[in-house]
């Protein structure tokens, strides 16, 4: 018994640093290279300010909000699927505010993913509030203060 405790301790003091350095330990860095995938840009140049995610129950459904400094990002959003200049469309508008989010900013671009099993485009937001539940992308940047603001909200 004396062995396999000393051996299993061994095998702990091996294993969790193996881990952190694998990128076990980096929560902010895959968070943000989940971020960047889902929006199309790469963040890795970024810091996670804020993250919260309140999925979880049987349909995960929930909000997740983030906010990543990053600058420079205008240039690369230019022609990446689903961003757009701003002033947001009424209908992006809304699922902000959905969101929580009371103003928006005025310079810098928005992205939406309509992720709902029943839309036809994912980038079109001509039909997101016609039904009876909500599954979208939303991020804004802020051009001016380098901020990344990002909501994924499951109804």
């Amino acid at each position: 018994m004396k062995r396999f405790l000393i051996l299993l301790f061994l095998i702990l003091v091996v294993l969790l640093p193996l881990n952190s350095f694998a990128g076990g330990g980096n929560q902010e860095g895959w968070e943000l290279r989940k971020i960047g995938r889902q929006l199309g840009v790469d963040l890795s140049k970024g810091t996670l300010t804020r993250f919260e995610d309140s999925h979880g129950g049987f349909h995960g459904d929930g909000l997740t909000e983030a906010e990543i400094a990053v600058d420079s990002l205008d240039v690369k959003l230019q022609g990446v699927p689903g961003w757009h200049p701003l002033p947001l469309t009424e209908q992006v508008a809304k699922a902000v505010e959905l969101c929580g989010v009371k103003e928006t900013p005025e310079e810098g671009f928005y992205y939406l993913c309509d992720r709902h099993r029943e839309s036809r485009d994912p980038y079109d937001d001509a039909q997101l509030h016609e039904r009876y539940s909500w599954n979208f992308t939303v991020a804004v940047y802020d051009s001016e203060n380098g901020r990344l603001y990002y909501y994924e909200l499951d109804t």
